[in-house]
């Protein structure tokens, strides 16, 4: 994928956090201190529409890829919905001056509006990165530049919108009129609306649809029966619910605490850089995180930081510029790593919910997750705009009241604290290790290939005893042919696509490539290849760490994940029915419990295959160093994406082999001897001229008996 198509799409969520971020980080100081509402009133509105934002998001998900346009399902509604977005965006920051009723009606209809075009922008647009490609690592790029693009965004946004609040209070205080002031923050707001919609044209122009998006529809039936049986998902709901709740209720008057509280507006700008810089140093060490802690515990951790920025922020001294930064810093390190692995996390209950009821729904779940999470934002805000309330804030006043401030210190920090570390509470329940996971997504794998191999076999499902290397799925039946299957994974360079077709001519069975050959990436894609720096690298892990509203394209990328992976899991046993010498395709992951199979993987020292490179490429020692590295990272991160499991984990080959030491030939024949041995039941029939290999003593006992067969006594 271009670096043009990256950058177009990224544009996309810039706009959408324009407008997302300008509602939920102003919207209540604008009601409050230029529209003239109570602090209570704006914090019911502020709540109620958020919870509709949530069951909009609900309804976009069933509709949005329902009808084909010339554009595709998805593009069409960037171009269709940007521009009513906008204007009900520059509509619910432009209340006119009329009675308190009028006023609250204006703003309630308008936000209501507001949430209603934004589901429909919002869910389309995370969708397409599943449309753009199929690539799980290009889609790791896309969502990686879409978190920075909304971060930038959330900081631009601090900068040109927190002074107005400034002179709303300035003139307040001298008893002036706000209709000047009105009129500038229309303006801002018209501006910021018609950049949105020029990033959103950019963005529909670019980000082409060139695959199929699967199917995510959401029933309500669906979405019990995922809640119900499945409780890692729901403790991680629940857990959602109050950790947004205390990141809204704080971010709702965030920009009251720092008017007021530290005394100048446009610190707000710095305070987001600060808390961005938190949020991207995080990034980079939530899988290093998740591997060594755990992800809940990772969580934890990362909610206790959470605790620790608002318990600064309350007891902080006001007009402190140097321990507020510190404060944000610590908040965005801290929310940062509890939102990367709330999403990591949701990912291993859908596996859950698929292995406890043989339905996956990527979509349902993730729909509950959304839904929640928009309540629990609707909530916080509520709540935050109800105690500086019962505190004495008058939108009105110059200075706030000694008692004013505290409310506002209690709103920004006591109360968001106690809510989080109820979401701490909560998350100690949840019970989905690393362990566990992984053994529901070995068996899930076992589960998905033994149903491929039924269906293979027009329904007969062969059960076989499990003698220590881990088989236990037959394909054949007594007395059928079983020739060799040798799945083979090689690092770049250590000869995998040259020794795997003599591999298969010496075995008398068809070869099957990668999907992906190593001259394909460098002659192909040779511009992106060499481009994998350590920028390109740390994108992709930044993830979907600083978007603000994105579950459902995590649901979506998910879904695609899976649909990519059955599919390949398919086409693998197809191929595989008659014998074959498969590279790479996640062979030995798919047919890992196969009996009959060999694993081998191939490995060189990096100097060797350095020099490979460069002889196969006519590359400089340079260019063949960035490529071999690029290529091992990329294979590997696909794996990861489509399998979640490592090819370079030497636990699940049966042979591994340094061709950096021996000769292809020698390589060929080691593989030929180790398969003769471990399979001896394997040799040719002598009795049959064509030499098929048969397995002598696979017995199929008789059915309804209950009794396994022992390829091996």
């Amino acid at each position: 994928m271009t670096t043009g198509s990256v950058i177009s799409y990224s544009f996309g969520d810039m706009a959408n956090n324009f407008t997302f971020m300008a509602t939920s980080m102003f919207l209540m100081i604008y009601m409050t201190n230029i529209a003239g509402l109570s602090a209570g009133v704006a914090g019911a509105i502020y709540g109620v529409t958020k919870i509709w934002a949530g069951v909009t998001d609900l309804v976009a998900g069933q509709v949005v890829d329902r009808f084909e346009t010339r554009w595709g399902r998805l593009r069409h509604w960037l171009l269709f919905c940007s521009t009513p977005l906008a204007l009900v965006f520059v509509l619910l920051f432009s209340t006119p001056d009329m009675s308190m009723n009028v006023k609250i009606a204006w703003i309630l209809i308008f936000d209501a509006l507001y949430q209603l075009f934004y589901s429909f922008t919002n869910i389309p647009y995370g969708s397409l990165s599943a449309a753009m490609t199929q690539d799980p690592v290009d889609r790791s790029r896309l969502s990686g530049a879409r978190s920075i693009a909304a971060s930038l965004a959330a900081v631009l946004l601090s900068f040109l919108v927190a002074p107005q609040f400034r002179s709303a209070a300035e003139t307040a205080g001298k008893g002036g009129d706000l209709g000047p002031v009105r009129l500038t923050f229309t303006l801002l707001c018209v501006g910021l609306a018609v950049v949105a919609v020029i990033l959103y044209l950019i963005c529909f122009k670019n980000a082409k649809e060139v695959v199929e998006r699967p199917s995510t529809k959401v029933t309500m039936k669906d979405t019990f029966r995922t809640i119900g049986k499945n409780k890692p998902l729901l403790t991680l709901c629940v857990g959602a619910f109050f950790l947004l709740c205390s990141m809204f209720s704080w971010m709702a008057v965030s920009a009251y605490y720092v008017t007021f509280v530290l005394g100048n507006p446009l610190w707000l700008g710095y305070l987001s850089i600060a808390q961005t810089l938190g949020t991207i140093a995080i990034a980079s060490f939530v899988p290093a995180i998740s591997q060594k802690l755990g992800k809940r515990f990772g969580y934890i951790c990362c909610a206790i930081v959470v605790i620790c920025s608002f318990v600064i922020m309350y007891f902080a001294p006001g007009h402190n510029l140097i321990i507020a930064l510190f404060a944000w810093f610590v908040y965005g390190v801290g929310t940062g790593g509890t939102n990367a692995l709330m999403f990591s996390m949701q990912a291993d209950t859908v596996d859950y919910g698929e292995w406890k009821t043989g339905f996956r729904s990527e979509g349902g779940s993730y729909s509950v997750l959304s839904f929640i999470r928009k309540c629990g934002q609707g909530l916080g805000g509520w709540a935050a705009g109800i105690i500086i309330g019962l505190y004495g804030y008058k939108g009105d006043a110059k200075e706030q009241t000694v008692e004013a401030l505290t409310g506002l210190r209690v709103a920004t920090g006591l109360v968001p604290a106690g809510i989080a570390a109820v979401a701490l509470i909560v998350m100690l329940a949840y019970n989905l290790d690393a362990k566990r996971h992984a053994e529901i997504v070995r068996e899930l794998n076992e589960r998905r290939t033994n149903v491929v191999v039924k269906d293979l076999a027009h329904g007969e499902e062969i059960k076989v005893k499990e003698i220590g290397d881990g088989r236990t799925v037959a394909l054949r039946q007594k007395g059928q042919a079983a020739p060799p299957i040798i799945t083979i994974f090689g690092t770049s360079g250590a000869g995998a696509s040259i020794i795997g077709p003599m591999l298969a001519s010496k075995l008398n069975v068809p070869y099957v490539g990668q999907k992906f050959s190593s001259e394909q990436l460098a002659l192909t894609d040779r511009s992106e290849l060499m481009s994998d720096t350590g920028f390109d690298r740390w994108l992709r892990s930044v993830d979907y760490v600083g978007a603000a509203d994105s579950a459902m394209a995590q649901a979506y990328d998910g879904s695609t994940n899976n649909m990519i992976a059955a599919k390949n899991t398919k086409e693998i046993l197809d191929k595989v029915k008659d014998g074959a010498v498969v590279l790479g395709r996640n062979g030995a992951y798919v047919l890992h419990h196969v009996v009959g199979v060999l694993h081998v993987r191939l490995i060189a020292p990096k100097p060797k295959r350095i020099e490979r490179v460069m002889h196969r490429t006519g590359l400089t020692m340079d260019q063949a160093t960035n490529q071999l590295e690029a290529e091992d990272r990329m294979r590997a991160e696909m794996s990861i994406h489509l399998y979640q499991w490592n090819p370079n984990n030497e636990n699940y080959y049966d042979l591994v082999v340094n061709t950096g030491s021996i000769t292809y030939e020698q390589v060929v024949d080691t593989i030929i001897d180790l398969y003769r041995s471990k399979y001896p039941e394997n040799e040719p029939d002598p009795t049959v001229e064509t030499g098929e290999i048969y397995i002598p003593r696979l017995r199929k006992e008789a059915q309804g008996e209950g009794k396994e067969n022992d390829i091996r006594k």
